[in-house]
């Protein structure tokens, strides 16, 4: 069945025994239709079309272990960054997965222990650092060495996962399940990490809290290299024509098992909502023979006090810059190949680059000169956030969960986009979308009633039918809770 856009417009107005006057009618019901979907989505989620999610979850690593042997002393110049000595051939990750992902844990000479945030992880000159979220205790002293925990606290879905359907299962030999429980349930069967007293292979998750990076709120600048002034000429092969930019923040990598892009761009473990778009460029009113697009964005290791020069923590803020580039028309120079391309002015990934003044094309800049191609399959997504997610028992290993998930739609915008949702549940699609068209009209009150009254009968039965919460409760003994510790760790017998 046809679920598209102009399907989709094509059955309204046939239902309200109409034409479309005009394009102002037909945002209109543009409108209506993504509000419609948004709240099937939401109020009928079963009828979304399920698609699988993986995620990689880390082991401890700890400093006094023999396979580590190491240790952590602060950084005398930089409040923000500690310093790893290392007396073995271990080496911390510093290939973007442990940032923003991983916590730090170290035990001061006093005993205590204290808590932060790991941002960047990085080497220089052999020397092992990371910069932190909040400055070290000002009780430390210089040279102090410190034993330390690196942990994974938590694990995040994609920002669009809207549900888990079933258990997960862990990719190995023993396909264990993990099951999804109640936050409170956890908590009162104290299965919450304190210091890696109980480790395994997790056999429970539940939701934690959410974490949003926040938008850029100014809007790139974006300008053509002239003719008689360009050290930097297009060069193809893709064609010159009219662009917009807009970018992203991001921070952290994923596993990269499985979320490189065709680019060979790792993808991001967090990511911001779009800028506001730029200004247009279009070469067809430049001179001719114009060279290379710069495009510049805010410095934000400048915003959070991470462009400070001559100190370590410069550039190290974690913060990365991702461009991304719509065309709107084909003309110039460039090869053949890229005349017959799509100009609907969707928006791509088009690089990553680092913020900081360290950038060797400029602070936040991205010099474009053809010679890289828009990736296809990374389109922009408007991220309102990622939910943490815990496990129990501590991972006591490298583990790879599959899941199920639900996922919240991307908004019509072209008349060939198509709804993810099962074909029997297109008829309350459509009464929903009846029901908002009714409204926007304004004289039709009572039919949008009768509209939302047929959607709520047709979710019910689909709902029935469809409905899998997936979940289970955590069975309460009658002598109280216990709590949930245990010397060692879980093991397989095989």
């Amino acid at each position: 069945m046809n679920v598209s856009l102009s399907e989709l417009r094509a059955r309204i107005l046939d239902f309200r025994a109409t034409d479309s006057p005009g394009e102002s009618y037909n945002e209109r019901i543009l409108k209506a239709i993504n509000v419609a979907l948004d709240r099937l989505a939401g109020d009928v989620p079963e009828a979304l079309v399920p698609d699988d999610e993986h995620v990689v979850l880390l082991a401890d690593v700890v400093g006094s272990d023999a396979s580590v042997n190491a240790t952590i002393r602060i950084e005398p110049n930089d409040t923000r960054v500690m310093e790893f000595v290392r007396s073995g051939a271990w080496t911390p990750t510093t290939d973007g997965t442990w940032d923003s992902i991983m916590h730090l844990e170290f035990t001061d000479p006093k005993g205590q222990k204290h808590r932060r945030q790991a941002l960047e992880w990085w080497v220089d000159t052999g020397v092992y650092y990371v910069t932190i979220d909040r400055p070290w205790p000002a009780a430390l002293v210089v040279g102090d060495v410190m034993d330390f925990r690196i942990t994974m606290q938590e694990f995040f879905f994609s920002d669009d996962v809207m549900e888990v359907l079933e258990p997960a299962r862990i990719f190995d030999e023993t396909r264990q399940q993990v099951w999804a429980i109640d936050t409170g349930g956890a908590y009162r069967q104290d299965m919450v990490d304190f210091n890696g007293e109980v480790k395994g292979r997790p056999f429970r998750m539940w939701r934690s809290r959410h974490v949003q990076i926040p938008a850029p709120r100014r809007k790139p600048i974006l300008k053509a290299f002239s003719e008689e002034k360009s050290t930097s000429p297009w060069t193809g092969p893709e064609r010159q024509g009219k662009f917009r930019v807009c970018y992203t923040y991001v921070k952290g990598r994923k596993d990269e098992e499985w979320q490189d892009s065709p680019l060979d761009v790792r993808d991001p473990q967090f990511e911001s909502a779009p800028s506001p778009v730029s200004d247009a460029i279009d070469y067809a009113t430049l001179a001719p023979g114009s060279g290379a697009l710069r495009m510049i964005a805010t410095n934000i290791d400048a915003m959070t006090g991470f462009d400070v020069p001559s100190t370590r923590r410069q550039g190290r803020s974690g913060y990365r810059i991702r461009f991304y580039i719509a065309r709107d028309s084909v003309f110039g120079l460039g090869d053949a190949q890229f005349t017959n391309v799509e100009t609907a002015g969707v928006f791509y990934l088009l690089a990553e680059v680092e913020p900081s003044s360290l950038n060797t094309s400029g602070a936040a800049t991205f010099i474009w000169d053809g010679s890289v191609t828009p990736d296809y399959f990374r389109p922009l997504k408007h991220s309102t956030g990622y939910y943490a997610h815990k496990v129990y028992p501590h991972p006591d290993n490298r583990y790879e969960l599959d899941f199920r998930v639900l996922r919240l739609p991307r908004k019509f915008k072209f008349d060939t986009d198509t709804a993810p949702i099962q074909r029997d549940a297109v008829p309350a699609l459509i009464e929903l979308c009846l029901y908002y068209v009714s409204l926007t009209d304004g004289a039709d009150q009572s039919g949008a009633q009768i509209h939302l009254d047929r959607f709520q009968e047709l979710a019910q039965r689909f709902r029935a039918r469809y409905a899998n919460p997936g979940r289970i409760v955590e069975p309460v003994p009658l002598t109280g809770y216990a709590l949930r510790r245990r010397y060692g760790t879980f093991t397989s017998t095989g």
